[in-house]
């Protein structure tokens, strides 16, 4: 579930928490332990969201029940209400298992939230203009990709709820939008159960953070060779973290490509970091691995 990038990202987080804090590895460890099954959790909670639509749409039907016009709300049992996705995830034991054990219920203060997001589904035209014959999984797909994703709301809502969940939110989307698109294919419910694709990439993501930390002071003076116009404190912490990360890639993790590393630190930059940080970082990573190849390691 976890990719590599994240995992990187992820990692990148508890340095630069240790950075500032100090912090010891076993406290760091199980930062690392909680950032990861705060992911997952985010996951299931942003599955939930789909019954919590379909709850605040059978509310909003029942209170049109009562009044003497006619409701135009009933167009959203079809696609919400009956939805078979929707059903089946309300129906799941695993997902229902998960959120009473972890006592997951992030929006139980905050049901505006749903509410405002319900409002968006009731007033698209695209809804409104949709047949009965269209299909009401694939109806839920668009639903998600233009009126739940794009919510700034919610997208606020999830940055308060956790640290690191707004990077997660790209993540957590794509795995959504997967098993939709999958339900979609095959009428059946499959959820991923784990956080990480393998014991290999959680063990990465550990060895990543040790080996960097392990390292850092000779790191620092392997950057000031290929930096000899730069005091180190003038480097952002976050490109020499990025750096010492890459670096620890090309000298420990052989089974990764110089290439793939070095591209995967560029690209991250671009995201976590100054505007001209990537070709920064891109340049020092080309010296130092041009060199590293030439010493053969």
């Amino acid at each position: 579930m976890l990719n590599r990038r994240h995992i990187r990202v992820k990692i990148l987080q508890i340095l630069y928490s240790q950075n500032r804090s100090k912090s010891t590895n076993k406290v760091l460890y199980d930062f690392f332990n909680s950032t990861t099954k705060k992911f997952y959790q985010f996951f299931i909670t942003q599955l939930h969201f789909f019954v919590l639509i379909k709850q605040e749409t059978i509310r909003r039907v029942e209170i049109n029940k009562k009044k003497y016009y006619e409701s135009k709300i009933d167009f959203l049992v079809d696609f919400i209400v009956e939805n078979k996705f929707i059903k089946a995830i309300e129906d799941s034991k695993y997902i229902e298992q998960y959120k009473t054990k972890n006592e997951i219920n992030y929006f139980k203060n905050d049901i505006k939230i749903v509410e405002q997001v319900f409002d968006k589904i009731y007033n698209a035209e695209f809804l409104k203009n949709s047949s009965k014959e269209t299909d009401p999984v694939t109806l839920l797909i668009k639903i998600y990709k233009e009126l739940i994703v794009t919510d700034s709301n919610l997208y606020s809502f999830y940055e308060d709820c956790e640290i690191g969940w707004v990077d997660d939110f790209p993540l957590i989307n794509t795995e959504v939008l997967n098993m939709l698109k999958n339900f979609s294919r095959d009428e059946k419910l499959t959820i991923n159960k784990t956080i990480f694709k393998d014991k290999d990439d959680k063990i990465f993501g550990w060895n990543l953070f040790k080996r960097t930390s392990e390292n850092y002071l000779i790191y620092e003076k392997l950057i000031s060779k290929y930096t000899p116009q730069w005091e180190s404190d003038r480097i952002a912490v976050i490109d020499s973290l990025l750096l010492k990360m890459c670096i620890t890639e090309f000298k420990f993790f052989e089974n990764i490509p110089y290439n793939v590393s070095l591209n995967e630190y560029v690209e991250i930059s671009k995201y976590y970091s100054s505007m001209n940080s990537s070709s920064f970082i891109n340049g020092i990573l080309n010296n130092v691995m041009k060199d590293l190849k030439d010493q053969g390691l």
